[in-house]
């Protein structure tokens, strides 16, 4: 049996915040482990971005699975 759609959404969404929670603990961990702060600009400018670009496919990942859940919930419907 099918969840309803708003307790799917919601499954989507606390899925892609824990995600972006836990990625948001890791980065900051490497930030520290590795003395990003202590790194030139260009090292940090490089560890900035890359932990945006993670970030980012991270919530798109996350909001594709809510459209595709919103998507069969209409076909569904007819």
């Amino acid at each position: 049996m099918a969840l309803p759609l708003a307790t799917e959404l919601k499954t989507h969404l606390f899925r892609m915040i824990a995600a972006v929670v836990v990625l948001d603990a890791v980065a900051m961990g490497l930030y520290y482990w590795l003395h990003i702060r202590s790194a030139t600009p260009r090292i940090q400018t490089l560890f900035t971005g890359a932990w945006t670009v993670v970030t980012l496919g991270v919530v798109l990942t996350g909001l594709g699975r809510i459209r595709a859940a919103r998507v069969r919930y209409r076909r569904r419907l007819g």
